[in-house]
């Protein structure tokens, strides 16, 4: 009984059946963001009972094949991929009371991370870096508390809706961070502080390319060593 559910657990065609119905489910939670004629969203949410009632199987079916039950546990992502299915079986009322509830069903989708070997590598490099990219980011937040205060002091009279306090600076300056449209933020200063242009250039110097890049070097350590 074991050896039979062992082999369909590490089946090519069940696994590759697993990642299809994920997708599908993701479908039809994206389906059902449209409106939609009442037969369609009645079929989707009778769909969607089937779809639980297969990852249930599968759930049981990975559990059972396991020869060493306590081995099943020790993985976290089966943990992982348990809670998900087991808040898929909590009931739903199609109402707008219950939207909570309706929400857990969209981590569902997250499977698709636990099913698919590369996409484990990723997660599991990641969650190794955690503690180097901590400490960066921990920089990170002195250098923005820095230049934070800075601006504050510099441009709160100028510029109070962006520099008018800290917690105003540290907002404007992680727009700028994300180099998005972060001209707009110092052109202005510009017309009235000339050295503005250095304030900016050297925070994007420092934080959008000399930090970041740095994590991106962390990353790919950490996932060249598990390899």
């Amino acid at each position: 009984m074991i050896d039979f559910f062992a082999k369909i657990k590490d089946n090519r065609i069940f696994q590759f059946s697993v990642v299809i119905i994920i997708i599908f489910n993701a479908i039809l939670i994206g389906a059902t963001t449209y409106q939609l004629d009442p037969f369609f969203l009645n079929a989707i949410y009778f769909l969607d009972y089937l779809i639980t009632i297969f990852f249930v199987i599968e759930i049981l079916i990975r559990f059972i094949g396991e020869k060493e039950k306590k081995n099943f546990f020790k993985d976290l992502w089966n943990i992982f991929d348990s809670l998900i299915v087991l808040i898929s079986l909590v009931p739903i009322p199609n109402n707008s009371s219950f939207l909570v509830l309706r929400l857990l069903r969209i981590f569902r989708v997250l499977r698709l991370i636990s099913v698919i070997p590369e996409l484990k590598k990723i997660i599991e490099s990641l969650l190794a870096s955690v503690k180097k990219v901590f400490f960066v980011s921990l920089l990170l937040f002195v250098i923005m508390y820095v230049f934070g205060s800075i601006g504050s002091i510099l441009f709160s009279e100028t510029d109070p809706e962006r520099w008018g306090d800290l917690g105003k600076s540290l907002l404007t300056l992680f727009q700028v961070l994300t180099l998005s449209s972060w001209e707009t933020v110092m052109l202005p200063l510009q017309k009235i502080f000339w050295f503005s242009w250095i304030f900016f250039v050297l925070f994007i110097s420092i934080c959008s390319i000399t930090i970041l890049n740095l994590v991106i070097a962390i990353l790919v350590e950490v996932v060249n060593h598990q390899k």
